[in-house]
C-alpha cells in the first residue's frame, strides 16, 4: 500500500465522500471519520468494493485558508462543478493540478471577478466541456485555455469578451442534467 492524494469534492454522507484523486480521477470513498469538504488529503486504500474505496490513515495535507475565508462561495462553486461534471471513474489530467492551485492563492494576490471567470472557463474546458463560443475569436479562446492559473489574476477582459464568457459559463452549467441539485449556481449571476 502507498499514500494517495485527493481533494474532497463533496461529503455524500457521514462517512462517504467524493474525491478527486491525483492519479485515477474521480472516486467515491468511505472513511471512519470523513475528511472536511475541500481538504487536500493523503490516504491509503484499505480495500475496494466495486468502485468504492475504503480508506484508512487519512490525513489533511492542506486547506484553502485564504480562499475559504475570503470567497467561500467561489470555492464551493469550484468543488460543486468538479463533483457534478466529473462522474465516478472519469479522469481529466489537468483538473487536479488546477484545483490544487487554489490552495496556493494568498491574500496579497488579487483574484478578482475576471480571474475567477477565466478559472471557471479553464475548469470546464479541462473537464471536457466543449460548448462553442461563437462570437469570441478562436485565438482568444485558445489564449484563455493556455493561461496558467497563476497568470489569471493579471489577465484583463474587455467588456464584450467578459459578457460572452459569462454567457458561456451560464449555458454550460445550466445545461447539466442535475442543475436542480446545484447549490452555488447563483455564483455566476452575482458576479
Amino acid at each position: 500500500m502507498y499514500d494517495q492524494t485527493g481533494i474532497v469534492l463533496k461529503q455524500i454522507s457521514q462517512h462517504k465522500v467524493a474525491l478527486l484523486n491525483d492519479i485515477v480521477g474521480r472516486v467515491d470513498a468511505v472513511a471512519i471519520k470523513a475528511p472536511h469538504l475541500g481538504a487536500l488529503i493523503q490516504y491509503r486504500v484499505e480495500r475496494e468494493k466495486g468502485s468504492l474505496l475504503f480508506l484508512n490513515h487519512v490525513s489533511i495535507v492542506d486547506l484553502p485558508f485564504f480562499l475559504g475565508s475570503s470567497d467561500i462561495l467561489f470555492w464551493h462553486h469550484v468543488l460543486e462543478l468538479s463533483y457534478y461534471f466529473m462522474p465516478v471513474g472519469s479522469y481529466a489530467a489537468e483538473l487536479f493540478e488546477l484545483l490544487s492551485f487554489l490552495y496556493t492563492v494568498e491574500k496579497k494576490s488579487c483574484w478578482g471577478a475576471h480571474a475567477k471567470k477565466l478559472y471557471l472557463f479553464k475548469l470546464l474546458s479541462s473537464i471536457g466541456i466543449q460548448a462553442e463560443i461563437p462570437t469570441l475569436p478562436s485565438a482568444t479562446v485558445h489564449r484563455f485555455m493556455a493561461l496558467k492559473p497563476e497568470h489569471m489574476s493579471h489577465e484583463v477582459l474587455d467588456e464584450k469578451s467578459e459578457k460572452i464568457l459569462d454567457q458561456w459559463l451560464r449555458v454550460c452549467v445550466a445545461e447539466h442534467p442535475a442543475i436542480e441539485q446545484f447549490k452555488t449556481m447563483h455564483f455566476l449571476s452575482d458576479e
